[in-house]
């Protein structure tokens, strides 16, 4: 069945390079609780962040199949589009359940048990859209786990577990800002087709006021986590300034029709795990 052909429509299907977009926030909890160096839990927890990405578009683009298949930008999507089947679909999902508990349960047999707590969210977030607005931040939630679950398993402890809530809070905001501005490609169809956003909702202006409101609260996090853990370091600053920067590009250039959204939010990721391990620098 997964011949290298079916490989590549996989890896098409759950946008495999989006796993960076994540990665970085599960090592910025990793190497704040992190005792020592062990290159087999950085290859378990990269399986680990690959199982439970797929698992979460998996869900995502099997419950809005029908809601893709009315919107131009999404229609032609691998699932729609008719490209993939239900029964190569179980098996990828199957597999990226199995990469994701395995890999769980090696790095952290008490983490294993913790496991189908995303899972939930995973599948109960496609849902929200059609209830609520608020789902931005719901998507949100679930992806700010990353860095709690990455700290935990770094050795299995809730030891020293706040220092990874401020970039958790950050996560929330984040995404969720950025997820208003993602939403702002599909306005007339979710309109049409009763998908809540809060663009759909309160149309173009406010949700980019409220993206914006949602980066400066992230912001406000990171320098929270700067003053507390890094003793409000230089080059910590340095950081939250290039992000903040970051984010007025995306506010200036979210109208652009190349603007490529998981590009450079995915450069976010990263700085957001060298401030994480800034103090190694410092």
């Amino acid at each position: 069945m997964f011949v290298i052909k079916n490989t590549r429509l996989a890896f098409k299907l759950v946008t495999i390079s989006h796993t960076l977009f994540v990665l970085p926030l599960v090592f910025s909890g990793f190497f704040l609780g992190i005792k020592q160096v062990d290159i087999l839990n950085i290859f378990l927890i990269i399986l680990a962040t690959l199982g439970a990405r797929n698992i979460g578009f998996i869900f995502n683009r099997w419950i809005d199949r029908d809601i893709d298949l009315k919107n131009p930008r999404t229609s032609q999507r691998e699932i729609p589009s008719g490209k993939v089947g239900k029964e190569f679909l179980i098996i990828f999902f199957l597999i990226s359940i199995a990469i994701f508990l395995l890999s769980t349960w090696f790095l952290c047999k008490e983490a294993f048990f913790l496991a189908p707590i995303p899972i939930v969210l995973f599948f109960i977030y496609p849902f929200l859209k059609r209830y609520t607005f608020l789902c931005h931040y719901f998507l949100g939630l679930s992806l700010s786990l990353a860095p709690l679950a990455g700290f935990f398993v770094s050795n299995c402890s809730y030891e020293g577990f706040l220092s990874a809530i401020p970039i958790s809070i950050f996560t929330i905001f984040w995404i969720g800002g950025f997820d208003i501005l993602y939403a702002l490609q599909d306005l007339k169809s979710d309109i049409i087709n009763n998908v809540y956003s809060i663009p759909s909702i309160f149309g173009k202006k406010i949700a980019i006021i409220v993206s914006l409101l949602s980066f400066l609260l992230a912001l406000l996090s990171l320098i929270y986590f700067n003053i507390v853990n890094l003793n409000g370091s230089l080059f910590g600053n340095f950081l939250i300034l290039i992000i903040f920067i970051n984010f007025i590009f995306q506010i200036i250039y979210v109208s652009k029709d190349n603007y490529d959204f998981f590009k450079y939010n995915s450069y976010v990721g990263f700085l957001i795990l060298l401030l994480a391990i800034s103090d190694i620098f410092t």
